[in-house]
């Protein structure tokens, strides 16, 4: 078998599936990339680690030779030499050449031929079979907008596995992510364009931001759940609506009951601040500097319309700075993780921000204002005022 492809459209498919690839197994097949060629036309690409498995197909000119029977369960390459290879070739033509069948495959490309081998295609683990309970159906723009403004709350503790994943709780279209490391919380409403079935499922943090980066704005993404899996299809599609190409993510689902988030969020607040988004955003990373050496501590008080920001450091010095804000409410001094709190206004996208607060060691609620407003809201737990 021979498949002649461009160099730039094999890179970038195994940049893709490569993600998955595992980087730590026992096993050796699982740092190989499975080849396998559909037709006369295409040639499919599958990696995994056994918690994700990343599929995708490109373009290729494919001829047939002896034996070719044998290579309708494809061939494997190690990735991170056929990775390396395909990155320093010149922009041109890609052969890959199986004369002889076996575990070994020829790679030309101009003056430059390698030879690679690979391991046996029958070692490499089959893609799951997902059955769906449930299928949903949503634009890539919405879908990574809604991922953007929850994964940053995801805990990376693994100890507590569960609460390393996003809550994901769907009723037909209707859809929301939950994401929460126990000092902060971030929930997302959304809509899909369509959705069947219902219920709730904890995806790993991993495969989410995967599917954010394969997702372009214009693509459709449908998600189908099932016990214990997901699967992810990213659909490419032309100006007419037809789809050129599908990439495939299947992630295993992380078992266990997700805390009940609804209990922490406050019912109500004695305070409103109404600031300036990227004003905030900007001073809270001004007086970071400072509050890295302190446990990221930075004190927010409320002087008549002024915010004043604060933070000290023995090794360091202090820092203070101060903008605007519209307050409702008597003044209050809180303290918050700065980090934290720059993490959830990197996520909103709306000129104005809401924080609402109750008192000094009562959790805050930080809102974006504007026409979906309701759809999110992100709880930060407070610090001690020294």
């Amino acid at each position: 078998m021979q498949a002649i492809t461009a160099r730039k459209d094999l890179y970038e498919a195994i940049q893709t599936v490569g993600r998955a690839v595992s980087g730590r197994s026992t096993l050796p097949i699982l740092s190989h990339i499975l080849v396998t060629p559909q037709g006369g036309s295409t040639l499919k690409l599958t990696a995994t680690d056994l918690e994700m498995w990343v599929e995708c197909s490109l373009t290729a000119r494919i001829q047939a030779g002896l034996g070719d029977m044998e290579e309708a369960g494809g061939f494997t390459v190690p990735s991170r030499y056929f990775t390396e290879i395909l990155g320093a070739l010149p922009e041109a033509d890609v052969v890959l050449d199986r004369p002889d069948g076996g575990n070994k495959t020829q790679l030309r490309c101009g003056r430059s031929d390698y030879s690679l081998l690979g391991l046996p295609a029958e070692e490499f683990p089959a893609l799951p079979d997902v059955e769906p309970t449930a299928t949903i159906t949503m634009n890539g723009a919405v879908l990574k907008a809604m991922i953007k403004q929850v994964a940053f709350a995801v805990s990376t503790d693994e100890t507590r596995v569960i609460l390393t994943g996003v809550l994901f709780i769907f009723n037909g279209p209707q859809i929301k992510m939950v994401a929460t490391d126990t000092h902060r919380l971030a929930v997302r409403g959304g809509v899909a364009s369509a959705g069947e079935g219902q219920g709730q499922a904890v995806l790993p943090a991993r495969a989410m931001n995967e599917i954010s980066r394969l997702a372009g704005d214009d693509d459709e993404v449908v998600i189908a759940l099932a016990q214990g899996q997901a699967r992810f299809e990213v659909n490419k599609k032309n100006s007419n609506g037809d789809t050129l190409a599908t990439t495939t993510l299947i992630t295993r689902l992380i078992e266990g009951q997700f805390p009940n988030y609804e209990r922490v969020i406050p019912g109500g607040h004695e305070r409103k601040l109404t600031l300036e988004t990227a004003e905030f955003q900007k001073a809270v990373k001004r007086v970071a500097i400072v509050a890295r050496e302190n446990a990221n501590r930075i004190v927010l008080e409320t002087q008549g319309a002024q915010l004043a920001m604060s933070a000290e450091a023995g090794t360091v010095g202090s820092a203070r700075d101060e903008i605007e804000v519209a307050r409702e409410g008597d003044d209050i001094q809180i303290a918050f993780n700065a980090k934290y709190l720059g993490d959830v206004l990197a996520a909103i996208e709306t000129e104005g921000v809401v924080l609402e607060l109750t008192e000094p060691l009562r959790p805050g609620i930080l809102r974006p204002i504007g026409d979906n407003a309701a759809d999110y809201l992100c709880v930060l737990m407070p610090m001690q005022v020294i």
